[in-house]
């Protein structure tokens, strides 16, 4: 019970903290795995990204990753992104980002798996307004956890739970976009899920944003996230 008042209490004041942002971002995505053998994965996901209030744009983009899990503990995945950012002056931003990423599975309990996420991506830009193209990279580190609300269960079908999430976004290679800065941006999540069955899930997740493009650390963007996200493998067992 001290336990769920404090997961309450904690959700509270993220959302008054959140909603306090700048500007509101609503995300709609949808992954589907391909599972080859206890090793190798693959996934195909895509999702429509829409700015509202304090940020006019549309955005849409999908993506493929191929997985390898080396142990228990640690995977090795590659993977690439397209995304086309449309603002409401119609100037188009085409975005190409292929990444590399390392997960480690730790500490890693009966009901509860800590997983920390370092990723390095490459970024190329097209413009309609401009000519010229422009490159960046970043390299970003998540650390995410999940656990059932009823803590004598681990998350099966038909059992609801909740996420917690923290990711920093660094620049290794000096400028990128604006001024130089090494931190470049902060996503701080929280959010809910439920396990239909072995296959799919559903899952809304609360994020706050701030990012930072000049040198002045306090001159910062905020955004709140609203991520809706439905998650299903196929050509598996089905357990309901």
């Amino acid at each position: 019970m001290i336990f769920k008042r404090g997961v309450f209490l904690i959700g509270v004041l993220f959302t008054s903290w959140v909603l306090s942002a700048q500007g509101t971002e609503l995300r709609s995505l949808m992954l589907e795995q391909f599972k080859f053998n206890s090793h190798l994965t693959t996934s195909f996901d895509g999702g429509f990204y829409k700015g509202l209030i304090g940020a006019d744009y549309a955005r849409w983009g999908v993506r493929n990753v191929t997985s390898y899990k080396l142990s228990n503990a640690v995977s090795v995945d590659a993977g690439f992104m397209y995304n086309r950012t449309v603002t409401s002056d119609e100037v188009i931003k085409n975005e190409f980002r292929p990444h590399q990423t390392l997960k480690i599975s730790y500490p890693c309990f009966s009901k509860m798996v800590f997983t920390h996420r370092l990723r390095m991506e490459e970024q190329i830009f097209t413009y309609n307004h401009i000519r010229e193209n422009s490159t960046a990279s970043r390299l970003r580190y998540e650390v995410k956890t999940k656990r059932a609300f009823n803590l004598k269960k681990s998350i099966k079908p038909k059992t609801p739970y909740w996420m917690a999430s923290v990711e920093f976004f660094f620049n290794p290679a000096g400028k990128i976009q604006d001024e130089y800065i090494l931190f470049n941006r902060g996503r701080h999540g929280l959010g809910l899920g439920y396990k239909l069955n072995s296959n799919t899930t559903l899952e809304g997740t609360l994020l706050y944003q701030h990012s930072h493009n000049v040198i002045n650390f306090k001159d910062r963007t905020d955004v709140t996230i609203f991520n809706f996200y439905i998650k299903n493998s196929l050509f598996s067992k089905k357990n309901n």
